[in-house]
């Protein structure tokens, strides 16, 4: 039904359809606004521009018509012409989700510099999977690596929650860089939190008291709109009624006849008023369903105006420039000014409040008919047809989940309330799976149980509904999310059985049933599975499903001893990610690389190619702990350290098993919080730290004692290799070792995992043959057989095996010396030779370069100067060198190095 709303129609004028329907486009909210014609210069506020750069953040806060963005503008016109770079941010309702707003910083970081905001650029709908924290961490990285002044202005600040302002920019503003600027736009105060750690000097403050007309600015701005007072006093009594607000004076300004004695008592309203009664009927007529609308397009103006009527109001509304915005370049998408579209609302309302939400109803259908959901939504709500919204929200939903974007579910049950007990299920259950993929897990499960509750009151309990399988499917998936795998493998399999699950949610369930199987080592099982299912559409949540299932499939391969086939699968499903995203993407999206690069980096180092392992690890910590499966998170952050302590950065290393642990606590991960207490028995071992590495064992033990269903034998294995890597390191240890290290070895056999069987058979044999216990040497040659399979070398250097052999020479066979040697390459020739000169062998190149300067005679200070490096850095270098050379002053290192 079109609504003419007394609009004259003429019959014999073309019909110009329903107009662009394209959706706006975001790319406008990341442009500074074009400022309008006569604007008055204001030195005494445009001066302020000047002391941008020596603060670390201002702030321009006003009701609104203070000319608080033009005076901004104005500033970024400034900066830029000094050379600096300018990014813009104009922010709305809908950018009430901090991972939304880190988002949309990003682009405009990036729309003022393209090698800024890159990272978070490319997560695109997958930004749910990362907390604010990482986003900004991303920016902050990125801005580090740029040393040009660069200021950012927020415009519209006060369209979002304190809330979700303070988890968006509050580490942004504490952590940035110091060329990194901030110009903060609101008509509110801004929350307190945010500004807590601001000193007064890195705070610049300007507010509607400053940015009010004086009277001598309204006098020029006046002039300057070719205003002339008819009497003296007409100057100071606009003054007076306007309270020098500039939204009054220049609506005063559109005004006919500029009558001061009517202008002196109105407000704002008024002003508004004797606009509209300016205007002709028709037209007038027209103008008033608008202020029900945020937005409005030529499409949505001819279904409620009709084809002819809606050009006519366009170019009408354009051509008198009344309070009008272009939100987009090709001025598709429209807005009124806020202020206005408000008294038209309310005047409508008002008059002909039933036909004004006849137009609302009219309007929700034609945004949802277009997917626009969120605009379908908010006017449906403003219609009172909760109802309806019910529906669209039910149906937006389940698209919403599998588009990966669970915060705006969230988040629109949040705004509109239809979180109650009365909302219907398919709405619940997918607020239930944003809740879990949010990694919200105690709510999550709340709502499943709420949901089984409802179905309870079924004849059969609701077994024979789609909804009672997907429940189930969901309790299966928070069960693999809290690394319950005994459990959520067979429960998940339970539903697969159904066949009664909708194909998103059927790829859940074969991910949940492959990473049970892997961790059961039920090989023929886990091939046997059927592929993922492939969206209709291409929906990437669909592919998403397809990364994971690859990825446990190339940890399968790995854990098995075929770290080529791991390796060779990984690489495809990288190449198929980059096709798949080539039409859509510039590069492809993070989330899904992250996983599979993660993996690549871990095999990588696995077989001694380290520059490979760094290519693919880079930037895969921002993303694998949000959007990884524990294993695979795991591997990244211990491939991380490894790397990071060969290099010589041991700090670093700590700091990356520190990050871990958090992670594991947060979480809730028993088995990755074992995972990092190993490889920190193992660094503290490496830096002669005996008594932490103890500390941490006994951790480990505890952790092994805990009845858990996490599935596996990690926490086993983890505990038993670090009791014998202190056994190797001469510490005492349980009598019950080697008995249990035999058994746990038997066991890894018969599950054929070769990797785990091989890094404890390896620590078993040298701890047995330290002993004098021959039974060593069977287990060293199995160990090294595996190891030659494989390809695992690095299990080898690890563990120390070179300077090992020269240590237990008497033990170790002469043939299975060699293969070592001939496995690790001339530097296990080297330390037999000598074991100084393997010492100075494991040095990086970078720690040789600083241990020449070193007897060359040079400072800290020097060589960090010589190397482009900060002091400090040299001091973590020297720190390294003296624990691989095992010595106690910069003389002995420099003796040892002119002696080799």
């Amino acid at each position: 039904m079109n609504i003419r709303l007394g609009v004259q129609q003429y019959a014999n004028a073309p019909d110009t359809g329903q107009g662009s329907d394209v959706p706006l486009l975001l790319k406008t909210k990341i442009t500074p606004p074009r400022r309008g014609r006569g604007i008055l210069p204001r030195p005494r506020l445009e001066q302020h521009a000047s002391l941008l750069n020596e603060r670390r953040l201002a702030i321009l806060m006003a009701p609104p018509g203070f000319g608080k963005t033009t005076l901004a503008s104005i500033w970024a016109d400034t900066l830029q012409a000094q050379a600096h770079a300018v990014a813009w941010l104009s922010l709305d309702a809908e950018d009430d989700s901090a991972q939304r707003l880190l988002f949309y910083i990003a682009a405009a970081l990036n729309q003022a510099d393209p090698m800024l905001g890159q990272a978070c650029l490319s997560l695109r709908a997958e930004l749910t999977f990362f907390s604010t924290e990482t986003l900004a961490s991303l920016l902050i990285n990125e801005l580090s690596r740029s040393e040009r002044p660069i200021t950012l202005f927020i415009d519209d600040l006060h369209c979002i929650d304190d809330e979700v302002l303070v988890e968006a920019l509050r580490f942004l503003l504490q952590r940035a860089p110091a060329h990194f600027h901030l110009v903060f736009i609101s008509r509110n105060e801004l929350p307190s939190a945010l500004l807590e750690h601001l000193y007064a000097d890195d705070l610049l403050e300007v507010g509607g008291a400053q940015l009010r007309f004086e009277l001598e600015e309204t006098r020029d701005l006046l002039r300057k709109a070719g205003y002339e007072p008819q009497e003296s006093s007409d100057i100071s009594r606009i003054q007076e009624s306007a309270e020098g607000w500039i939204a009054a004076l220049r609506a005063f300004l559109l005004t006919p006849g500029h009558n001061v004695a009517r202008i002196a008592p109105r407000s704002i309203c008024n002003l508004f008023e004797e606009v509209v009664r300016h205007l002709d009927e028709p037209l007038r007529q027209s103008l008033y369903p608008l202020g029900l609308l945020d937005k409005f397009s030529e499409g949505l103006l001819a279904e409620l105006l009709g084809g002819p009527a809606a050009r006519q109001l366009l170019d009408q509304l354009q051509q008198r420039q009344l309070f009008i915005t272009a939100l987009d370049p090709e001025e598709t998408w429209f807005s009124l000014h806020p202020l206005f579209r408000e008294h038209l609302k309310k005047a409508y309302l008002r008059q002909h409040e039933s036909e004004a939400r006849e137009v609302l109803v009219q309007a929700a259908h034609w945004f949802a008919e277009r997917k626009l959901w969120l605009d379908a939504i908010r006017l449906g709500l403003d219609s009172g047809e909760v109802w309806q919204v019910k529906v669209w929200i039910e149906h937006c939903a389940t698209t919403l989940i599998e588009q990966g974007d669970f915060t705006t579910l969230v988040i629109l049950e949040k705004r509109w309330k239809l979180q109650a007990a009365d909302c219907p299920l398919p709405l619940k259950m997918a607020r239930a799976w944003a809740m879990g993929l949010s990694l919200e897990l105690g709510q999550a499960h709340k709502l499943a149980k709420q949901i089984e509750a409802e179905l309870w009151n079924e004849p059969d309990k609701g077994q024979s509904t789609s909804i009672y399988w997907e429940v189930q499917a969901l309790q299966a998936m928070l069960l693999g999310l809290a690394d319950h795998n005994t459990r959520s493998g067979p429960w998940a399999q339970r539903c697969y059985d159904s066949g009664a699950t909708r194909p998103w949610v059927t790829n859940v369930l074969l991910n949940l049933m492959s990473g049970s199987l892997l961790r059961d080592a039920d090989w023929e099982a886990l091939y046997q599975l059927p592929p993922t299912m492939d969206a209709q559409d291409g929906n990437r949540g669909y592919f998403l499903h397809e990364c994971y299932r690859q990825s446990l499939t190339a940890l399968a391969e790995g854990a098995q001893g075929r770290i080529s086939y791991a390796v060779e699968g990984l690489q495809a499903l990288v190449s198929q990610i980059d096709q798949n995203f080539a039409d859509g993407l510039t590069t492809p999206n993070p989330v899904l690389l992250a996983l599979p690069n993660a993996l690549l980096a871990h095999y990588f180092y696995l077989r001694g190619e380290m520059t490979q392992a760094a290519d693919h690890l880079q930037g895969c910590l921002d993303y694998i702990n949000m959007g990884g499966f524990l294993d695979c998170i795991a591997l990244a952050f211990i491939t991380s350290a490894r790397l990071q302590a060969q290099q010589g950065q041991a700090l670093r290393a700590r700091q990356t098993l520190e990050q871990m642990t958090v992670l594991a606590q947060q979480r809730e991960w028993p088995r990755l919080q074992a995972w990092g207490l190993l490889e920190r028995v193992r660094l503290c071992l490496q830096e002669r730290r005996v008594r932490e590495a103890a500390g941490c064992l006994r951790e480990l033990q505890q952790l092994q004692a805990l009845a858990l269903d996490d599935g596996g034998v990690d926490r086993a294995q983890f505990a038993l290799l670090a009791e014998l890597w202190l056994g190797l390191a001469g510490q005492p240890v349980r009598s019950e070792l080697v008995e249990e290290a035999h058994a746990l070895l038997a066991d890894l056999r018969q599950r054929q995992f070769c990797l785990m069987t091989a890094e404890l058979g390896l620590a078993l044999g040298f701890y047995l043959a330290m002993h004098g216990d021959r039974q060593g040497d069977s287990l060293l040659s199995e160990a090294l057989g595996l190891i030659r399979d494989s390809g695992a070398v690095a299990l080898l250097r690890d563990i120390g095996v070179a300077e090992a052999c020269t240590a237990l020479a008497a033990y170790v066979p002469v043939s299975w010396h060699a293969e070592v040697i001939t496995l690790l390459g001339p530097a296990a020739q080297v330390e037999e030779e000598g074991s100084s000169c393997a010492a100075l062998l494991a040095l990086t190149v970078k720690e040789r370069q600083v241990i020449q300067r070193v007897a060359e005679g040079k400072s800290n200070k020097q060589i960090a100067k010589d190397l482009s490096v900060t002091p400090e850095t040299i001091k973590s270098h020297m720190k390294s060198i003296f624990a691989k050379l095992k010595v106690e002053s910069r003389a002995q290192a420099a003796v040892m190095l002119q002696q080799g």
